[in-house]
């Protein structure tokens, strides 16, 4: 059984059509006769092995499970990295993720739609916000699912009284595709996103909190994404959630 960084790039790996063409050719092979059985069984035995191997890859529910366990394993390097000690917490700590589409640190874009119609990605771009009796800190990273490892992280601090709103927006984006994607965006299928060596997104679903000095947000989703990585949804329970927890924390905290 291959570890679970191998089992996650298994599940991102697109079907191999190359095992389908090995097959055909090697299929043509036998029917020729004698000289080309031993060819067209090679063949045929290389491409079905491809394709067998593509199935053994992990289930929807399992890489969600995989996602769930490294985002949990973020915890402790969010409060470290925000100089926080668990014994100063006054609530659960809450989450928001989403597609990263700059600032990969590095690590290559994946994405699939799965059966359940969810498009999964890597990295993800995610933020974490804990809450201490002064202020909310937040630290941010993309996550690179095939390694595991945190990538151009970042922390910020934000007192409630600064706080002016917490919400998701409908905002208008503009990237740089080839610094934001590099080769993998140039040459994969999200190719097509790019004009004029931008990429535009017009109705970009952004988390957004804003203080009296300024905001941070995380880019939730957005229908030209979408149907560039093939159609589907890409959940936003998280954000909602977060933005439920915030309201409530800063409206707790104000009146202290």
């Amino acid at each position: 059984m291959d570890d679970k960084r191998s089992q996650i790039k298994k599940y991102f790996k697109p079907f191999p059509k190359w095992g389908v063409v090995l097959g055909v050719i090697g299929l043509l092979s036998l029917m020729a006769g004698t000289p080309g059985v031993i060819l067209g069984l090679v063949l045929i035995g290389i491409g079905g092995w491809a394709i067998f191997n593509w199935s053994q890859k992990p289930s929807d529910q399992q890489l969600d499970a995989w996602i769930e366990e490294d985002l949990k394993g973020l915890n402790a390097k969010a409060l470290n990295k925000g100089g926080t000690d668990a014994s100063e917490l006054v609530g659960e700590a809450v989450v928001v993720t989403g597609p990263r589409l700059r600032q990969l640190g590095g690590a290559d874009l994946f994405f699939k739609k799965g059966k359940d119609n969810v498009i999964r990605f890597t990295p993800i771009d995610v933020s974490i916000m804990n809450f201490t009796p002064g202020q909310l800190v937040s630290y941010q990273c993309a996550l690179d699912l095939t390694t595991g490892n945190p990538l151009n992280e970042g922390t910020g601090e934000y007192f409630y009284k600064d706080v002016v709103s917490v919400s998701t927006e409908a905002q208008s984006l503009t990237m740089d595709a080839a610094s934001a994607l590099g080769k993998t965006f140039m040459s994969g299928p999200l190719k097509g996103l790019a004009k004029a060596g931008k990429l535009q997104f017009d109705a970009a679903e952004t988390f957004v909190l804003r203080t009296a000095g300024g905001k941070f947000e995380v880019m939730l989703s957005d229908p030209a994404l979408i149907k560039g990585m093939g159609g589907g949804q890409i959940p936003t329970t998280r954000a909602e959630k977060a933005i439920q927890t915030v309201r409530k924390m800063v409206r707790e905290r104000k009146s202290v």
